[in-house]
């Protein structure tokens, strides 16, 4: 019976070189689409800039005290007068939606979005008014008095 050779080949620059710099670029791809997606901020928050709201979490109890239908947001409790809120024209009773194109689900997180803004950068933003979608365009402003 005639022995068979075979013979492996290692793979060198032209296989496992290749197959692992595809990984690589693969694993690059995940990590800046996970990190666009989940909106992250490079730019440290800036404690000064506010909208000048007051709000409160949509709990089960806040939805049936107000009559709110919307699943996330926060409910304007209070507009300071001469804000940038009350420039841009949000009202109390106001539910909060979005920020930006972003998804506004709870009081730290919406913090967080607005000082993170740039000073006097136009956002859009999301509110729902009695029952209906009315956009805004807010520019935070530095909060009286600087913290």
């Amino acid at each position: 019976m005639a022995k068979k050779t075979v013979a492996i080949e290692r793979g060198g620059p032209d296989g496992v070189n290749k197959a692992l710099f595809g990984v690589l670029v693969l694993m690059a791809v995940i990590v800046v689409v996970f990190i666009h997606k989940m909106d992250f901020h490079l730019k440290p928050a800036d404690p000064r800039l506010w909208l000048g709201v007051e709000t409160l979490e949509l709990t089960p109890a806040t939805k049936r005290q107000f009559d709110i239908r919307s699943a996330n947001g926060l409910l304007v409790a209070r507009t300071f007068e001469g804000s940038p809120a009350g420039q841009a024209g949000i009202k109390d009773g106001d539910v909060i939606r979005l920020w930006n194109g972003v998804s506004v689900t709870g009081q730290e997180q919406f913090q967080h979005l607005i000082q993170t803004t740039e000073l006097k950068e136009k956002v859009t933003v999301s509110v729902d008014r009695g029952g209906k979608t009315v956009l805004v365009f807010a520019k935070v402003g530095i909060r009286p008095g600087g913290v």
